[in-house]
């Protein structure tokens, strides 16, 4: 996974490329300040896969850039990241062309099993901290994610999960991983448990 992360604070970008790159060392994260050090790190990487924009990037409109990065690159996917509200931001950063929105709160494991989807032709708008308690877990779980969920009720081995989905077995991993944490949740058998609590299986 190629990543371009443009956002203007350098503390937060060397700690969000080593937490990605540690969990996963096949990815690489590329940082950028500004938006035209970006556009620039972008046309020089035909391989880039996703590029993350900051919502607040100093001197620039965060949903703006999205938007001319659609405009020059537009086979690069395109995620807002931000401190501030995500479920506030979701739809401003769709309407822009993003195909996700993410916290700033989320762990490296949240975040590349968002990315993961995004890989796989879908989308990762996050919910919020907020969100997740005051809702039940099922709700804050991606479509693919109950998949997942629902091959380990058949039980599934990760390679036939995977296999199944027509998706990388690190990726069921990193899903398995996004559920136990959605439910609270100690393996797959309690999992399984919580989900049937909550009427999902």
């Amino acid at each position: 996974m190629n990543l371009l992360l443009v956002d203007d604070h350098p503390l937060f970008g060397a700690g969000f490329a080593h937490a990605l790159e540690v969990v996963r060392s096949s990815v690489h994260v590329q940082t950028a300040p500004t938006l035209e050090a970006g556009l620039e790190a972008a046309a020089r990487d035909a391989s880039l896969d996703i590029v993350l924009v900051d919502y607040r990037l100093a001197g620039e409109d965060g949903l703006a850039a999205l938007g001319e990065f659609g405009r020059r690159f537009p086979l690069v996917a395109r995620v807002l990241i931000t401190g501030e509200d995500v479920r506030l931001l979701g739809r401003q950063a769709r309407a822009a062309g993003a195909v996700g929105c993410l916290g700033k709160h989320l762990t490296a494991v949240e975040i590349l099993a968002a990315l993961d989807a995004v890989l796989d032709g879908g989308e990762c708008f996050d919910r919020g901290p907020a969100a997740a308690s005051a809702h039940r877990p099922g709700e804050s779980v991606t479509t693919r994610q109950m998949e997942v969920l629902g091959l380990i009720a058949k039980g599934r081995l990760n390679k036939q999960i995977a296999d199944q989905l027509g998706i990388a077995e690190r990726t069921v991993k990193l899903h398995i991983t996004a559920l136990l944490q959605a439910f609270d949740a100690r393996n797959r058998t309690h999992l399984l448990v919580k989900a049937r609590e909550h009427g999902l299986l």
